[in-house]
C-alpha cells in the first residue's frame, strides 16, 4: 500500500496488532481555502472507550497562530461521534501556500498524547475576482453559473454579441462553434459526455488502483495555484470523473498542447484532462476539470474559481498558440 507521494504505508495486517480501543479522529473536509474563511476540525471517537475525554483538549497549530479547545462527554448509542470542534481562522498570504495544519490531543499534564498534520493549501482571497476585462458570455445547459461567474467580477453576457471576447460552456452549439471559427476565443468545459470534438470517457475500474495514478497540471497556465506535481489533496473538489480520448497523445509536435491530465494505474496509462487547439481562426481550450460544479460546494470552491480565473487569462494571452489543429 501507497501513501499519496507514491512511499510505502503501512500494510492493513500490521493494524491488527496496534492494541487501541479507543479511536479519535481530527477530521478536516476540505484542503483548500481563502485567506478569509475559517477551517472547521471535528474531533470524532468511538464510544467503545476506556479513557476520560473530558481529561484531554484538542489543541492546533496553524502557521505562527495557536489554540486549544475542550473535548465533550460522548452521547447516545452511535459508533462514533463528535466530540470536539475547533473553528480555525487562516492566515493572511499574498500567494498560494501550502500551511501545515498540526492537530494535537493533549492530555491533563500538557503533553501530546497523540498528534497528525495535514497540509492546507491558502489562496489570498483577492485572487477570486477577475483579472480580464474583456466580456464573457457564459452560456451552459444549466444556465445559473452566468450568476456565480458574474460575481467573480467578470463582465457576464448569456449571449454572444459583437463585444464578446471569450464564450464558457459546457454545451458547444453550431452558433457558439461558428463564432469561434471565425476566430472567438472558447473554454469548454467538459463535464459530461458532449463529444464535439473528441470523446468524453469515464474513468473506470480499468485504469488500476487510483492510489497509483498520479495527476498533473502545466504550472505556467495555472501560476496562481503555485501547487507543485503531482496533484494532491487541495484539488479534491474539482477533480475530473473523465478523459478526453482520441487525441494524439504520440506526437510530439502537439505535445504542449496537453495542458493537464494523469497517468493512470499500474500499467501507466497517459490520460488528458486539458488540451489546447485551434479550430479555424479561434482557439479553444477543452477540460474535464469540475470548474462549473466546483462554483456550488456551499460557496464557490477557492481552487475551482483560481483554475477557471488562469485558464481565461492564458486562453486570451498572447502565450496561447496551440500546434494542435481541428478540421472544421
Amino acid at each position: 500500500m501507497l501513501d499519496f507521494n507514491h512511499n510505502p504505508q503501512i500494510f492493513p495486517d500490521a493494524f491488527a496488532a496496534i492494541p487501541v480501543p479507543d479511536v479519535l479522529v481530527p477530521q478536516v473536509e476540505y484542503r483548500a481555502y481563502w485567506d478569509n474563511q475559517t477551517v472547521e476540525v471535528r474531533l470524532q471517537a468511538t464510544y467503545d472507550t476506556q479513557l476520560d475525554w473530558r481529561k484531554y483538549k484538542l489543541g492546533w497549530e496553524l502557521n505562527k497562530a495557536s489554540g486549544e479547545e475542550g473535548i465533550g462527554v460522548l452521547k447516545g448509542n452511535a459508533a462514533i461521534a463528535t466530540v470536539g470542534v475547533a473553528r480555525i481562522p487562516m492566515p493572511r498570504v499574498q500567494t498560494a501556500q501550502l500551511i501545515p495544519l498540526t492537530l494535537r490531543v493533549i492530555d491533563i499534564a500538557g503533553d501530546a498524547f497523540a498528534q497528525r498534520s495535514d497540509n492546507l493549501l491558502v489562496l489570498p482571497s483577492r485572487a477570486a475576482q477577475a483579472r480580464f476585462d474583456g466580456e464573457v458570455a457564459v452560456m451552459t445547459t444549466g444556465g445559473s453559473e452566468a450568476v456565480v461567474v458574474g460575481q467573480l467580477n467578470y463582465s457576464v453576457v448569456e449571449a454572444l454579441s459583437p463585444k464578446t471576447q471569450v464564450v464558457v460552456t459546457d454545451a458547444p452549439d453550431i452558433e457558439m462553434l461558428n463564432w469561434v471559427q471565425d476566430g472567438g476565443k472558447m473554454l469548454f468545459v467538459n463535464e459530461d459526455n458532449h463529444p464535439v470534438f473528441w470523446q468524453y470517457e469515464h474513468r473506470d475500474t480499468s485504469e488500476g488502483n487510483w492510489i497509483t495514478s498520479t495527476s498533473w497540471l502545466r504550472p505556467e497556465v495555472y501560476p496562481s495555484l503555485k501547487i507543485d506535481n503531482p496533484l494532491n489533496l487541495p484539488l479534491q473538489r474539482v477533480m475530473p470523473q473523465g478523459n478526453i480520448v482520441g487525441l494524439p497523445q504520440k506526437d510530439p509536435s502537439v505535445q504542449r498542447d496537453f495542458l493537464a491530465g494523469r497517468i493512470s494505474g499500474w500499467v501507466q496509462r497517459p490520460s488528458i484532462h486539458t488540451v489546447q487547439f485551434a479550430y479555424g481562426s479561434g482557439t479553444v481550450i477543452m477540460t474535464t476539470y469540475a470548474l462549473l460544479e466546483s462554483l456550488y460546494f456551499g460557496g464557490p470552491d477557492p481552487v475551482g474559481v483560481i483554475m477557471l480565473n488562469d485558464l481565461i487569462d492564458y486562453l486570451v494571452s498572447d502565450v496561447c498558440k496551440p500546434v494542435l489543429r481541428v478540421k472544421v
